[in-house]
């Protein structure tokens, strides 16, 4: 294991026994990581079902797909372990990866919802990586990967535009 996986191993599992510490906070943490994919696909769905926010939903659709799909290939070429008990690759999290889209998306037309969307993200990514499900830089990657997905397909609808 080289030196930067140790350190974040390490930063892991410090984030894990901060939140044990707290009262509740284990069960908290996994509610929080539970409740992250749910949300964002019923979000998405409610901004499709609105027609004033079909395209906003569409475009978070198309990101947040996107974003997955990136994420899972790259997990799945890089292999590396989750810090819990899964044996599957967990970096970059694909969580990660499309709640960073969605949010991205959805800001670059709604602002506010924009900003509440990544403070969901954050609550629930952090759970995640709580529940061992993650670490720091498995989170950190797929945000790269979600906010670059979400960029290059808002470039991409911008040249349509034209």
């Amino acid at each position: 294991m080289g030196r930067l996986t140790r350190i974040d191993r390490r930063a892991g599992a410090a984030v894990r026994e901060a939140v044990s510490a707290l009262p509740g906070g284990t069960r908290a943490a996994g509610v929080a990581a539970g409740a992250l994919s749910p949300a964002f696909r019923v979000l998405v769905a409610v901004l499709i079902a609105r027609a004033r926010s079909r395209r906003t939903g569409l475009e978070a659709l198309a990101a947040g797909v996107g974003a997955a799909t990136a994420a899972r290939l790259l997990r799945d070429r890089l292999g590396r372990r989750r810090p819990g008990p899964r044996d599957d690759g967990g970096f970059p999290s694909r969580h990660a990866a499309a709640a960073a889209a969605i949010a991205a998306a959805t800001g670059r037309r709604d602002r506010t919802l924009g900003r509440a969307l990544a403070v969901a993200a954050a609550v629930g990514l952090t759970g995640r990586v709580a529940s061992a499900d993650h670490d720091p830089a498995d989170i950190v990657a797929g945000v790269a990967v979600g906010l670059v997905t979400a960029r290059a397909l808002e470039r991409l609808s911008d040249q349509r535009v034209r």
